[in-house]
């Protein structure tokens, strides 16, 4: 495998995912209940929250009946806006992030294929917006047999 998100990345798409298909709701979501829906501790979700709302994506309430919602309709976050947002950088090779990485004279036909491979990869994540991705707890209920 090529390509492996990390573990945050991963529950960033799917926090944001639950949030888009929640989007329009009256009242936010407190992370507690993000959390238990989403079967993630309430301290990796907060962690995730945070990371979010400091990259612009989530808006959070406080109070009683605080919580959180997306800033922005899930129409005009795209996947990578989530993966930026949590900071993710250079996404195939260490030789893509670092000009003296590969002891290799240039050009190196290794780094040329890492940076053609990066590159068609940023460019699906532009390309799916959040709003495929959009789903609630219903979407968890499988039908009883009857």
């Amino acid at each position: 495998m090529l390509f492996s998100l990390k573990k945050e990345y991963d529950h960033a798409i799917r926090i944001c995912g639950f949030l888009a298909g929640h989007y329009g709701d009256s009242r936010p979501i407190p992370v507690r209940e993000l959390a238990e829906r989403l079967l993630v501790s309430k301290p990796f979700a907060t962690k995730i929250v945070y990371q979010l709302r400091l990259g612009g994506l989530l808006a959070s309430e406080q109070g009683k009946y605080g919580g959180i919602r997306l800033r922005l309709s899930p129409r005009d976050i795209t996947l990578y806006d989530i993966l930026k947002a949590m900071g993710m950088g250079r996404m195939i090779s260490e030789c893509v992030l670092e000009e003296d990485f590969c002891p290799l004279p240039a050009p190196c036909k290794i780094h040329g294929f890492f940076m053609e491979q990066e590159a068609s990869l940023v460019k699906v994540f532009k390309n799916r917006k959040l709003a495929e991705f959009a789903f609630t707890e219903k979407d968890f209920k499988t039908s009883s047999p009857q």
